[in-house]
């Protein structure tokens, strides 16, 4: 059996998806006034933005190939792994993303087997990206007429559907009608099309804004964190932060918060059966009863569901019926949901309608790459940790 010293820094390894998850403003120190900036802080705080390392943006930098793979890989969240390998790739991360832009065709890369990441796309170059990803996604029709680009002509037969296509759905639009096609795509530009893509209702939510100032009303109602997570849970689902109590809040929290929040209308309450200190006890004899009957070399990783109230544990192979006897019997029966790694490494990925591939779970026949009954925080650590398991 695993050392406890041992034992514990592995599970905390594994359990660092299950925190409050604060995401951080953008830190750039070159946006000013610019524009675009609400474009650019949502994508940031949305871990959208892995090619904008460091304290700058470059808002006028062109856009290359390499960041134009690494920023729709953000945003898919559901585009399949892929095996290429580019001989070009800066990082294998980098080669994670252009690979899996490659694979569905959103980005292709050259036959001698180079991706060209260093590579400025222009603006008629980025539409036709954003075009075919959009397509992959399933298009929908668009029934805004507008008058074309007054220099439609100059745009590339081949590109010019996808220019005219973003026109009609008011991502790329200019206001002297004139598109430009063979200019650069700067950052700014492509930071605020996805934005408009992503969130086309400009309703903006900050989750770090609105984050910090519920845990700062929970601190001064409970007294610390780690007291109300005695006693509750607090998640995003989407852009909706979930306040769980597995009682009732303290008398004046819901009044402090009104007070306090600027994005009041964002908060759910909601009664749950477990606190967040219950999550990491749960997750704590999961680990325990795993390694016990079938050795640590089977056990992976745990996760927390905090919205649907189960303990998520990720293991090689197929557990054993005596050892999910045993997990029912110590944790509570469909409270521990089992992935293994070996099931998933074999599962077929059928296409969708939309030519779109999928993960499917084949005892439930449900997407788990973007599951309905995780959110999806949950669905990214779950397949992130199977991800880096079968590597």
């Amino acid at each position: 059996m695993m050392k406890p010293k041992k034992l514990a820094a592995l599970f905390v390894a594994f359990t660092l998806f299950s925190g409050v998850t604060a995401l951080a403003e953008a830190p750039y120190t070159d946006l000013g006034g610019l524009k675009s900036r609400a474009a650019i802080d949502y994508l940031y705080d949305n871990q959208c933005l892995d090619f904008a390392a460091g304290k700058t943006f470059a808002p006028q930098q062109v856009l290359t190939r390499g960041d134009l793979a690494q920023l729709i890989y953000s945003v898919a969240l559901k585009l399949p792994e892929s095996p290429l390998v580019f001989s070009d790739a800066p990082t294998p991360k980098a080669n994670d993303a252009m690979a899996a832009v490659a694979a569905q065709g959103i980005l292709k890369g050259y036959e001698d087997g180079s991706f060209h990441p260093d590579e400025p796309v222009t603006r008629e170059e980025f539409a036709a990206v954003l075009y075919r990803y959009l397509k992959y996604c399933g298009l929908e029709e668009i029934e805004n007429h507008q008058l074309p680009y007054g220099d439609i002509a100059d745009v590339a037969p081949e590109n010019r559907t996808a220019v005219e296509y973003l026109q009609r759905k008011d991502l790329m639009t200019t206001t002297d009608n004139l598109f430009r096609p063979r200019e650069g795509m700067t950052r700014a530009a492509a930071a605020e099309t996805i934005y408009h893509m992503m969130h086309s209702d400009a309703d903006y939510v900050s989750h770090v804004d609105v984050e910090s100032q519920v845990i700062r009303a929970l601190n001064a109602e409970y007294g610390s964190m780690p007291a109300f997570f005695q006693q509750g849970t607090l998640y995003w689902d989407g852009d909706k932060l979930v306040l769980g109590f597995r009682g009732s809040p303290r008398m004046f929290l819901k009044q402090r918060l009104k007070k306090d929040v600027s994005r009041y209308d964002v908060l759910v309450f909601r009664h749950v059966r477990f606190a967040r200190a219950d999550y990491d006890q749960l997750m704590t004899r999961a680990v325990n009863c795993i390694v016990s009957e079938e050795g640590v070399q089977n056990y992976v990783g745990s996760v927390p569901d905090y919205k649907n109230e189960t303990i998520d544990v990720i293991v090689r192979r197929p557990l054993a019926d005596t050892t999910v006897q045993k997990l029912n019997e110590r944790i509570g029966k469909g409270v521990v949901r089992i992935h293994d790694v070996r099931t998933a490494a074999m599962r077929p990925q059928p296409a969708s309608p939309a030519g779109e591939t999928k993960k499917v779970d084949t005892d439930t026949n449900k997407d788990l790459s973007h599951s309905p009954l995780y959110d999806e925080a949950t669905n990214a650590a779950v397949n992130s940790v199977i991800r880096d398991a079968m590597k």
